[in-house]
């Protein structure tokens, strides 16, 4: 049996009270970003710790082996232990830790040099304790002078929150792009009958363009492209671009360049985006050619 110090935050614990994780190394990868989390065991002791807040929510049991959660909907890809609470402080409270740590009787191994405790947690989600480390801290779970109110404290979004918050808003703008893709390549499909275009996702636009016009550098990509040969030569050319979240004027960009090379463009975003982008357009594009080439879509209406 071991013994740790894992350092999570409030938010987490209000989440999932019942678990501790760390990120993973890599995306799709089954191990924790931090080796060390991956020494933790079935069995083992952990000393909760809430970092900005500085309190030590309590004393758990590890009960489970390390388990991978693929897309959990606090935490998202993440590896996890699940915990057991043994030994509490009083309810309504958590270890006042600067005030434990400040404590004159208390030298711990954990930190060497007292005065910058909180330097040896930095970037870290656990530490390996001694057993003695453990006792003390345990030991003063039950003294009053030593106790903060749960209710003095505020919940606050640590940067691993605000990463993973990130990383949900990506997957967000992922998923609205590739429905959007897969709704404008069925009717792809369907548009011409029993001809069956070539369809393609996520294409460079220099597969659009003639060689002598290719671009050499920060080379741009379209979301869809619908090619329909005959005979083994191009007889239409469609593309989708698909904008959330991004750049309006990066869209209209990617528009001009393709726009004298392709017969039809689809250009699919929310109400505001596509009213922007459609006037930024008839600025700067020959507006007998948008009218001719160019059909302008919101989401909703996509997907009607």
């Amino acid at each position: 049996m071991k013994y740790w110090f894992v350092v999570h935050d409030l938010m987490a614990y209000s989440q999932h009270n019942d678990m501790i994780g760390c990120r993973v190394k890599e995306k799709g990868l089954r191990t924790p970003k931090f080796a060390q989390f991956a020494e933790i065991q079935k069995g083992d002791k952990i000393v909760y710790y809430a970092t900005r807040d500085k309190v030590v929510v309590g004393i758990f049991d590890v009960v489970s082996d390390m388990e991978y959660l693929a897309n959990d909907p606090y935490w998202n890809e993440i590896i996890v232990f699940s915990i057991k609470p043994i030994d509490m402080p009083p309810e309504g409270y958590y270890l006042d830790f600067k005030k434990f740590i400040d404590d004159e009787n208390v030298q711990l191994s954990l930190f060497p040099k007292k005065k910058i405790w909180a330097r040896y947690l930095q970037g870290k989600t656990c530490r390996k304790l001694t057993q003695n480390d453990f006792e003390k801290m345990r030991s003063y779970l039950q003294k009053s002078n030593y106790l903060v109110e749960t209710k003095m404290l505020k919940l606050k979004k640590t940067r691993w929150h605000m990463r993973e918050r990130k990383i949900g808003k990506a997957k967000e703008v992922t998923q609205i792009h590739q429905k959007m893709v897969e709704r404008w390549m069925e009717k792809q499909r369907l548009q011409f009958g029993p001809l069956r275009p070539t369809i393609l996702s996520n294409v460079d636009l220099n597969r659009i363009l003639p060689e002598s016009t290719w671009l050499h550098e920060n080379t741009k990509q379209i979301d869809g492209l619908s090619i329909l040969e005959f005979g083994g030569l191009p007889v239409h050319k469609a593309v989708l671009e698909v904008h959330h979240k991004g750049v309006r004027e990066d869209t209209v960009v990617r528009i001009a360049i393709i726009l004298p090379f392709v017969d039809h463009i689809d250009i699919v975003g929310a109400e505001e985006d596509i009213s922007k982008i459609r006037e930024l357009l008839y600025r700067i594009a020959d507006n007998n050619v948008l009218r001719a080439r160019v059909e302008f879509h919101t989401f909703r209406e996509y997907l009607a």
